[in-house]
């Protein structure tokens, strides 16, 4: 049953993508996600449904300018993306003329956090932190499924084993890291 545009979404039409079937097969639907709302048009809404709540994209979203609304039907999650203010998103990375200075590394420790919290936690401090944000996360495995998301943002990470079930992880504007190799 199809579910209505909610009033709560500041948008005219809304592109619906199903990720269930992707998910079901053991897919990833990001890129899928992300080449969808690239292609929005004016005044459009992404309307996702996904069979759970997808809290790490609306941090990923809302650095591009998506505000995002979210309802649930049972086992379902209708969640829309829509541009949240006039005009388009802000650039991930800043041209190098823009860029601003670094702020001094955030420590944060993720361990023993359940997934997808620990990415969750990490995206919405970036996000808290702004331009220049760099964190030091303690973490208690690799965080792989992590750096796609980052290197949308305009970040990069390098991690570093430092132990059974202890990685440092460097997170900064990738431009950061251009130099430092």
């Amino acid at each position: 049953m199809p579910v209505a545009l909610p009033a709560e979404v500041r948008a005219k039409s809304e592109q619906v993508l199903d990720v269930r079937p992707i998910l079901a097969k053991g897919g990833d639907p990001f890129r899928l996600i992300l080449r969808t709302v690239g292609e929005l048009a004016p005044g459009q809404a992404l309307h996702l449904v996904v069979g759970f709540e997808p809290a790490p994209l609306y941090a990923v979203l809302r650095s591009q300018g998506f505000a995002h609304h979210a309802q649930r039907e049972g086992d379902v999650f209708h969640v829309w993306f829509f541009r949240d203010g006039p005009g388009h998103a802000h650039p991930a990375v800043a041209p190098f003329e823009e860029r601003t200075g670094l702020q001094a590394p955030v420590e944060m420790d993720v361990r023993g956090l359940e997934p997808p919290q620990p990415m969750i936690s990490i995206l919405e401090k970036l996000v808290e932190l702004g331009p220049g944000a760099q964190l030091l996360v303690h973490h208690h495995r690799e965080p792989v499924l992590l750096y796609e998301k980052l290197a949308l943002r305009g970040y990069a990470a390098r991690t570093t084993r430092r132990g059974e079930g202890d990685y440092l992880v460097h997170i900064a504007p990738a431009w950061a890291f251009e130099h430092a190799a």
